[in-house]
C-alpha cells in the first residue's frame, strides 16, 4: 500500500504518522514499511522533481510494497508559490500543470492514497508559535492553508481531509485503521494493473483509453522510463497534458501501444480498465488498436501532439478539448488538420 499524509505545517503529521506506523505494526503485522519524507528539492528542475516523484519510486510502487510518506509533490503547489516564485510559472512550481496532472495519474494507476491533515488555522497559529519554525512563519500559514485547498481541487488522488481532535490523540488510532483500510483497499484494486500493465498511468475505470504510439527515446529523456508521455522540455507530453481540460484529465489513463509490445497485451489491458473508450494519437495508434480488436470502443483518432506543437501550437486548448468531447462519445465540431477521423 502506498501512503502520503499532506497538510500545513503544524497539522500534526508526525503525530498522524506515528499511529500509522502503530497501527501497521501492531494490528497488521506489517514491520518493514518504507518510510519517506519529501522536502525541498534538490536541484531545480523539472526533471529533478518527475524522477524524485516518479522515476524513482516506480518499482516500489508497481510491487505494492507498503510505502507511508510524510508529504510527497505538494510541495510545488503549496510551498514554490510562496518561497521560490522564479520556478511557479502557473501555480504547480517546477512540476509545472502537466507534470503535476503526470505524477497525479501515476499515483492513481499505483493505487496511492493522499490524506490532507488539518486543523482550524488558530490551532495551526498557535501551535507553530509554540514551537517555532525555520522554514515556515506563522503569517504565512493562511497562504499555505489557501494552496492545501487549491491543491485538494485539482489532486484525484487525495482521499479525504482528516481533522482530528486538536487536544486528544487517541482519536488517531481510528484515524490511522481508517486510512490503512482505505489504503489496502486501493492497492488491492490495482493489482492487476500494477502487476500486468505498468506502462499504464491512471484510474482504474477511465472514461476513455488515450492510446500513443512509443516513447520518443532521445538522449534527453525516454529511455530512463516506461511510461507514457513524460512531461519534459516542452515536448508532446507536456503538450498533451497541459491541453486537457480540468475536469476531464483524471477521467483519462494513458498508455503507448507499442510499449505493450504486442495487440494481445493491448487489449488485455483494455479489457482490465472496464473497456473504455479508446481515443488515438495517430495512425500508428489508431493501427494498433485496431489489430488489437478494439475498433467497437474507437472513439477517433487524432493527430499525435508532436505534430500538433510543432504546427498548430495555437490550437492547444482546442485539442484537450476535442479529446474530452471524444471521451464523452461526442462528436468532434470544427475542421481542424489534426482532426484524422
Amino acid at each position: 500500500m502506498f501512503i502520503i499524509i499532506e497538510g500545513p505545517d503544524a497539522a500534526g503529521k508526525s503525530s498522524m504518522l506515528g499511529a500509522l506506523e502503530h497501527h501497521l505494526s501492531v494490528s497488521c503485522g506489517v514491520h518493514s514499511a518504507h518510510h519517506f519524507h519529501k522536502g525541498r528539492p534538490l536541484e531545480e528542475s523539472r526533471r529533478w522533481v518527475l524522477n524524485e516523484y516518479v522515476l524513482s519510486i516506480d518499482e516500489l510502487a508497481t510491487s505494492g510494497a507498503c510505502i507511508v510518506a510524510d508529504r510527497w509533490h505538494w510541495g510545488e503547489v503549496t510551498y514554490a508559490p510562496l518561497k521560490r516564485p522564479h520556478t511557479n510559472k502557473d501555480g504547480y512550481g517546477l512540476l509545472g500543470r502537466a507534470g503535476w496532472r503526470w505524477v497525479e495519474l501515476f499515483l492513481m494507476s499505483r493505487g496511492a492514497t493522499t490524506w490532507i491533515l488539518s486543523q482550524p488555522l488558530d490551532v495551526l497559529r498557535t501551535r507553530l508559535e509554540s514551537r517555532g519554525d525555520d522554514f515556515v512563519s506563522v503569517g504565512e500559514l493562511d497562504a499555505i492553508v489557501e494552496r492545501y485547498d487549491f491543491g485538494m481541487t485539482v489532486a484525484p488522488s487525495v482521499v479525504e481531509r482528516l481533522v482530528p481532535e486538536p487536544n486528544d490523540t487517541s482519536s488517531l488510532r481510528g484515524i490511522a485503521k481508517a486510512v490503512v483500510d482505505r489504503a489496502g483497499f486501493s492497492t488491492r484494486q490495482t493489482f492487476k494493473l500494477r502487476t500486468e500493465y505498468p506502462e499504464y498511468i491512471g484510474p482504474t475505470t477511465p472514461r476513455a483509453l488515450i492510446l500513443g504510439d512509443k516513447r520518443n527515446v532521445t538522449e534527453l529523456y525516454g529511455d530512463e522510463t516506461r511510461l507514457p508521455f513524460m512531461p519534459v522540455g516542452g515536448n508532446s507530453g507536456e503538450f498533451l497534458l497541459d491541453s486537457l481540460p480540468e475536469k476531464a484529465w483524471p477521467k483519462l489513463g494513458i498508455v503507448n501501444a507499442n510499449d505493450l509490445a504486442d495487440t494481445e497485451r493491448l487489449h488485455g489491458l483494455w479489457s482490465a480498465l472496464g473497456y473504455p473508450r479508446v481515443i488515438s494519437l495517430g495512425r500508428e495508434a489508431e493501427r494498433a488498436a485496431i489489430d488489437a480488436g478494439l475498433e467497437f470502443e474507437m472513439a477517433g483518432t487524432l493527430a499525435h501532439p508532436q505534430y500538433v506543437r510543432r504546427f498548430h501550437s495555437s490550437d492547444k486548448a482546442k485539442y484537450g478539448e476535442a479529446i474530452e468531447r471524444l471521451a464523452r462519445g461526442e462528436e468532434i465540431q470544427g475542421s481542424a488538420q489534426w482532426i484524422l477521423q
